[in-house]
């Protein structure tokens, strides 16, 4: 029995519609497999990247437990793989703002991502426990070395409430990578109390910092900004372990406001104590680099730029004693703070 031609009319135009739904069905299918594929290499090629990398850190682990290796070749090393864990950790961004709704896929970012703070902090270790070795007679340019580091250390304006009235105390500080974020460390007594704090970079840019976490007892405070990227030039912090009397160091920081200064001397003693605001500070470091107010929460860094401890505190009228706390003491705190 034949169907009213109106039936057959909507009978097609039903069909037309199943045909139509199919194929963007089909496509979208496609594409969704096209794109997890995709995804599914990346993330394979990131695991084997870093399969790649871990496998560079064991080797110099060995090497450095085997052999007293260049220092300078390690520190190469350490460069360059903090280059491909920088690099890998973009990649692992990308996917993951990309893929923000796919639970499975989101578990193996995740997983890349743990990965990439286990290796990062394998580096910092190993960074950490290179040997220092200081030559009197070596060739050193003060005024490169200068230029290597000088925009890396910062001016900290603290906004602070007295009895009085506002005051603005003034310090200095250094940016520190830790594990892939751009930290300002500074010490305790510079922001101690204070309602709003600036950081001032060394090309004039001022941003409002926030106060990470803070150690009253080791004097050493962890500072963030909203400044961009491309701000930060982070410093190398070393162990102090090896430090001897009569290693060279310099001191770059604001003394008396004047940002930018740089002062020159040696490890003059080691292990002091000294007390500030009624806290016993242990292990100190003694220099005869000039220290000033203002100085305070500055690196004091080895020939080579890489920091060694923080500038803290001078005794009133000497001249040439200065104090510093060791750079082992400040990688535990960073540590403790940001944990």
């Amino acid at each position: 029995m034949e169907a009213p031609r109106g039936q057959k009319r909507e009978f097609s135009i039903i069909l037309a519609v199943i045909l139509v739904v199919a194929s963007l069905s089909a496509g979208a299918l496609t594409g969704y497999w096209a794109g997890s594929s995709s995804t599914s290499s990346q993330i394979n090629d990131l695991q084997d990247q870093l399969s790649a990398i871990q496998e560079q850190i064991n080797d110099i682990q060995l090497e450095s437990a085997a052999t007293t290796r260049n220092q300078s070749d390690v520190l190469e090393m350490i460069d360059a793989l903090q280059g491909q864990l920088s690099s890998v950790g973009e990649q692992i961004n990308s996917l993951q703002a990309s893929n923000q709704d796919i639970n499975e896929i989101m578990q193996e970012v995740n997983s890349l991502q743990s990965q990439l703070s286990m290796l990062q902090e394998q580096i910092n270790s190993i960074q950490a426990s290179v040997s220092i070795t200081y030559l009197l007679g070596e060739n050193v340019s003060l005024s490169q070395l200068f230029e290597q580091v000088r925009e890396s250390v910062v001016v900290i304006q603290a906004l602070v409430r007295q009895t009085s009235g506002f005051v603005i105390r003034q310090g200095s500080g250094f940016i520190h990578n830790y594990s892939g974020q751009m930290i300002i460390l500074t010490n305790n007594h510079v922001i101690d109390n204070a309602i709003n704090i600036n950081v001032t970079f060394s090309n004039g840019n001022r941003y409002a910092a926030s106060l990470s976490g803070t150690n009253p007892n080791a004097d050493v405070a962890v500072l963030t900004t909203n400044a961009p990227q491309n701000e930060y030039k982070p410093l190398i912090i070393v162990s102090s372990f090896t430090l001897k009397v009569g290693d060279p160091v310099i001191v770059v920081g604001t003394p008396y406001g004047l940002a930018g200064s740089m002062s020159n001397g040696i490890i003059s003693a080691l292990n002091r104590t000294i007390t500030i605001d009624q806290i016993t500070i242990i292990n100190i470091i003694q220099t005869t680099a000039p220290l000033n107010p203002g100085n305070s929460g500055g690196p004091v860094m080895n020939y080579q730029g890489q920091v060694v401890g923080m500038a803290t505190a001078i005794i009133q009228e000497s001249q040439g004693i200065g104090l510093a706390i060791p750079s082992d003491t400040i990688l535990q705190n960073i540590i403790e703070i940001m944990n």
